[in-house]
């Protein structure tokens, strides 16, 4: 008895099986229109979605360990000139191309970006990226769509205070409305920068509604990008040798007008046998002897300062320069087409499935 009703279990389930097969192909002209519908909307995306441009870049920044062999004929002219490389110890400071998109995301960076004049070859006109965004380019149809259904509570319910951006005394407080802000969350979207794990390539992508400015802005981040890294890397030297060359220029001064004060005291005392000239004219030899003994010490400090400064100056390679897109990134109409009409098929097809389900469990319970 068992074996017959597992039987007749199994002969109903091939049943219902193909019951929902037959069902399926009955209903696929409901498919076809249900999947025609969202083809038509897929259209209406396609065509009706801002149009944007991707510029890139490549960079390979050269290793702290790449750049000591290249000091190998420069140490041997500071052994010459008196200068002892071995006291110069590496940067202290380390900043790993892992924290590149750290520096790119920050909010002084990405103001900077959007605060700088570019010109919008589409437009034919000059402008900041946040004005831009913000005043000059029209949203899309999905765009105002969006806006004004899913943003409308932001719309009603947004805070817009007096003062966009605003710096009180020697402190930076940023003050950025609602509205700002999300401006320029959506401006950070459109920068991506990428680390190659292997092989250190950095890689830096920015998307524009216009070609040129696309170009201009990846360009603008590749130089603040290296030009940050250079700071941060020879900050501490660079102060160094400032303040080395500011004692050495004030040491050269006092040495030569000691000079000058011992040619005038030996001149004027030549034929003169006096013990108080004589006591005069050797504290001047004295103190000449010690400001040349300082002047000449500062002065290989300079040139060792030079010398570590170079060294830990980094060098970025770029790979691949900037140039203007000719092809636009977005949209691509071709896969909003087919995601959206394999979207239908599947919706159309679930859709017959359930209502196959629901007459099923009707039928069974009468």
């Amino acid at each position: 008895m068992v074996e017959e009703q597992e039987k007749r279990r199994s002969s109903e389930d091939e049943i219902d099986l193909i019951e929902l097969t037959r069902s399926i192909w009955a209903g696929r002209l409901f498919i076809a229109k249900v999947t025609s519908v969202f083809i038509i909307i897929g259209l209406i995306i396609a065509f009706t979605s801002p149009v944007e441009y991707e510029a890139t870049c490549k960079l390979l920044p050269e290793s702290q360990e790449a750049q000591m062999p290249s000091l190998g004929g420069l140490a041997g002219l500071a052994g010459l000139a008196g200068v002892d490389l071995s006291s110069m110890g590496g940067s202290s400071g380390v900043m790993t191309p892992q924290l590149y998109p750290e520096i790119v995301n920050s909010l002084p960076f990405i103001l900077e970006v959007m605060n700088d004049t570019i010109y919008f070859e589409r437009q034919d006109i000059h402008a900041t990226s946040f004005n831009y965004f913000k005043n000059i380019v029209k949203p899309s149809v999905m765009g105002y769509i969006l806006k004004y259904t899913i943003g409308l509570p932001g719309l009603i319910f947004s805070n817009k205070p007096e003062d966009i951006i605003s710096t009180k005394d020697d402190l930076s407080f940023y003050r950025i409305s609602k509205e700002d802000w999300r401006l320029i969350e959506s401006f950070k979207e459109r920068i991506i920068l990428e680390i190659d794990s292997e092989t250190g390539i950095v890689e830096v992508m920015v998307e524009m509604p216009d070609p040129y400015a696309a170009a201009q802005i990846a360009k603008k981040i590749e130089l603040m990008v290296t030009g940050a890294v250079v700071e941060y890397k020879t900050g501490k030297s660079l102060k160094n040798l400032e303040f080395i060359l500011e004692a050495h220029d004030e040491s050269k001064r006092k040495y030569e007008s000691v000079q000058y004060q011992l040619a005038r005291s030996t001149d004027r005392n030549r034929n003169v046998n006096s013990a108080t000239a004589q006591i005069e004219l050797k504290k001047l030899e004295y103190e000449f002897n010690l400001a040349y003994e300082v002047y000449k010490g500062l002065s290989s400090q300079v040139e060792q300062a030079k010398i570590k400064l170079k060294e830990e100056t980094p060098v970025f390679t770029v790979l691949e320069p900037v140039r203007i897109p000719g092809d636009k990134s977005k949209p691509k109409r071709a896969v909003i087409l087919i995601v959206l009409m394999v979207m239908g098929c599947m919706i159309g097809t679930i859709i017959l499935f359930c209502k196959f389900i629901l007459v099923g469990k009707r039928g069974r319970s009468f």
